[in-house]
């Protein structure tokens, strides 16, 4: 009670700020003087995951509406948005996206690729986070203040960067400052407690030629299962400044957000396959082991500052240029390896880089020169573990189980051109892009034993300046660089029919997680494990069609892949051991659809098929040397078939808007031994709006998982998972309602 009566004079006073803000915003442009500004926009498809048909690319997009009407309500996590997307499987641990899976799966696979080492994705074309395993940009900003997400599959065009893009490049773009005044408010409430405040108010441009947004949110809930909130509260603050001053613009965001939560514990299989009595199964309420739900935790701040300058030489001559910078702290707190061990991961992080990139036309052809370049710092590999036992319920300082300094950052370079023009009714475009990879230097320290006792219990920066350097662990920086072409056309039959395709590379990450493999056998340092990593790359081909007449419009693609260097945990003859290596080989192939049809005028239908095919080429090792007979099966947790059908039916001011989404059987373990049931989920959205004096109100109702199916939804497994009892399922959340209501003036 005290939590929501706290909540609530927080949102009072963030109410009566942003409306001072706001009168002296309406004031500010009554008074300027200004030119007449006409605005004009196609209105979006409403079905999710509209396909782009400015590319010949495989390039969805998810605009504002779209999340309003059929993403989860957490007003958060952009790989939620992507749900119904043609060829993606989400899979979070909660109904609202608001839980930060420790380490590096986040829930996203596409194609049966997964988005490993952390955080994947981009704000602006900007990485904001490198590979690492903390929630990065994912929590960072309140989805009122983002316009749409695009989602770019198969052949990535070079424009589209990132730092990994194997599994596809997803950018969110924000909602920069409006040209008219405007507040919003919001206030939602659910199941399990859920509570969560946004409001935003917008200046409008203003006589200087300046218009600014102050946006601020606050979130909590309880968790579905078991004890502990997830998040205790999710507190987040944005700021946006536009200037514009002839053909020169200056764009200037910033975000602060902390966010705190109890994890979710994974079932075992056969607790996963036994939901009727282990749905609801969780960490325990007994403080005496490491199995306490309070033992089992995170807390992060995340803060980034981005910039975008702009000049417009001609009408067809542009050049932008982007700093950034990003900045994650805090920890894991989670059980080790007995009953009570209880080690703490700690994360503190910078990554700061800078995105140019020049626009213009020359013959009648469109090009981009781009050069972007970002540094991170690790963890990713981790490189800071504090262990603690438990002692009559309290935790005491045990020792450092992992102690290292990076001494080099982890730095990424893409140099990229691309062409585009058009030959009547044939459009051709590709490009080349060189991305450039230095891995970071650390030293290591030694830990365990050598650090053990009271006095060892001090910040990471003091241990290091007392530990003893250990160079058979620590690595030397080194690097790789990689060519990646791309090309892609397209046919215009008819205004009704066109045909299109694409070819390209694209780039994985390098298997670093072996930098705190254990020396063994012929390895006798961590170099030699550093110096066998290499960057994963693969080839993909698309081709498709996008067909519209009447008010049909369907989107069929085929598409190929082939991956090298893929990173799977195999046996090694050097150390006798299992570890994460870049020596896999697997390939995909597979079929998707998007559809949609609008029978009235107040009714529109959409669907999404896919059907993957993700397998080895080839046999893998694994524990003694044993061979793995994988060669041509499906790779883990990838289903075969997948798919959603919707609608949305709006008559004055009333919409409904329905979503089933169903996702295949698969298996969880490479040697076929774990299989996982097919499951299907219904959500349900229904709301009523109206005008309020000036603005207008809006009330909506959602129910996810309305139908209360019990079913498994993430599986935190690595490409070759041959654990027979690990405990990596997560089952997915019951029925939950929830209730927004929302003002705009």
């Amino acid at each position: 009670m005290g939590k929501n009566n706290n909540q609530a004079g927080r949102l009072g006073k963030l109410a009566l700020a942003l409306a001072t803000a706001f009168a002296a915003g309406q004031a500010g442009a009554e008074e300027a003087v200004l030119d007449t500004v006409t605005v004009t926009a196609n209105k979006p498809e409403i079905a999710p995951g509209q396909p782009d048909a400015s590319t010949p690319s495989t390039v969805y997009q998810v605009s504002q509406e779209n999340m309003r009407l059929f993403d989860t309500p957490g007003g958060t996590n952009p790989y939620t948005a992507l749900a119904e997307v043609p060829g993606v499987k989400v899979t979070t641990a909660d109904a609202y996206g608001l839980n930060n899976m420790q380490g590096g799966q986040k829930g996203l696979r596409v194609r049966g690729e997964v988005s490993t080492h952390g955080v994947a994705g981009t704000l602006e074309g900007l990485s904001l986070g490198g590979p690492g395993p903390g929630p990065g940009y994912l929590f960072l900003f309140d989805k009122e203040n983002i316009a749409r997400i695009t989602f770019a599959q198969g052949a990535v065009s070079p424009d589209r960067p990132g730092l990994y893009n194997v599994y596809g490049a997803i950018d969110s773009h924000l909602l920069w400052p409006r040209a008219t005044a405007q507040a919003d408010v919001s206030y939602s409430a659910g199941s399990n407690n859920f509570r969560r405040s946004f409001a935003r108010i917008d200046s409008g441009l203003l006589a200087t030629g300046t218009s600014f947004f102050l946006s601020a949110s606050d979130t909590s809930a309880d968790k579905w299962r078991g004890e502990g909130d997830a998040p205790s509260n999710r507190r987040n603050v944005e700021l946006a400044v536009q200037q514009t001053a002839g053909d020169l613009k200056i764009k200037l965001a910033l975000a602060h957000n902390e966010q705190a939560q109890n994890n979710y514990k994974a079932l075992t299989y056969a607790q996963a396959t036994d939901l009727g009595n282990y749905r609801r199964y969780d960490y325990g309420s007994k403080s005496t082991t490491s199995d306490y739900y309070d033992y089992n935790r995170q807390d992060f701040t995340n803060q980034a500052a981005l910039a975008e300058i702009s000049y417009d030489f001609s009408p067809t001559t542009s050049l932008s240029i982007k700093p950034y910078y990003a900045k994650e702290e805090g920890y894991y707190l989670y059980a080790g390896t007995t009953a009570t061990q209880v080690q703490k991961w700690l994360i503190d992080h910078t990554t700061y880089g800078i995105a140019n990139e020049l626009r213009t036309t020359l013959a009648d052809t469109r090009f981009k020169l781009g050069y972007s370049w970002t540094s991170t710092e690790p963890p990713g590999p981790p490189t800071t573990r504090k262990q603690y036992s438990v002692v009559v319920g309290k935790l005491v300082f045990q020792q450092w189980a992992l102690l290292s300094k990076v001494v080099d950052r982890y730095e990424f370079a893409n140099t990229y051109l691309t062409a585009e023009h058009q030959f009547g009714k044939l459009q051709l475009s590709g490009g080349l892009r060189h991305a450039y990879q230095k891995l970071p230097g650390i030293d290591a320290y030694n830990a365990g034993a050598a650090t053990a006792g009271a006095s060892w219990d001090v910040s990471a920066e003091e241990a290091l300046a007392r530990a003893v350097k250990n160079p058979a662990r620590s690595v030397a920086s080194r690097d790789f660089a990689s060519w990646l072409p791309q090309a892609g056309l397209s046919y215009q039959f008819n205004e009704a029919v066109e045909v299109h395709a694409s070819l390209g590379k694209n780039i994985g990450a390098p298997s670093f997680d072996a930098f705190n493999q254990n020396l063994a056998g012929s390895i006798t340092s961590s170099q030699q494990y550093w110096d066998q990593l290499k960057p994963e790359t693969s080839t993909s081909l698309d081709i498709g069609a996008r067909i519209r007449f009447a008010d049909i419009y369907l989107d069929p693609t085929i598409y190929f892949s082939r991956s090298n260097n893929k990173a799977v945990s195999v046996f090694s003859s050097a150390t006798n051991t299992v570890y994460s290596q870049n020596v896999g080989k697997t390939q995909g192939s597979g079929f998707q659809l998007a559809a949609g049809w609008k029978p009235y005028s107040s009714l529109q239908l959409f669907a999404a098929l896919s059907f993957s095919r993700s397998t080895f080429r080839e046999n893998v090792l694994t524990t003694a040397g044993a061979v793995l007979p994988v060669d041509g099966k499906q790779l883990p947790d990838v289903p075969k078939w997948m798919g959603n059908v919707g609608a949305l039916w709006q008559h004055g001011g009333f919409s409904v808007a329905p979503v089933v989404q169903y996702v295949g059987p698969r298996w969880s373990t490479s040697n076929y031994d774990q299989r996982l049931d097919a499951y299907s989920t219904t959500d349900l959205t229904v709301s009523y709006g109206a005008k309020a004096g000036p603005g207008r109100w809006q009330l909506a109702l959602a129910a996810l998982n309305l139908f209360d199916r019990k079913y498994i939804g993430q599986v935190s497994t690595s490409e070759v998972n041959t654990s027979a009892s690990g405990a990596i399922y997560y089952p997915g959340a019951p029925r939950t309602l929830v209730a927004t209501l929302s003002l705009s003036l």
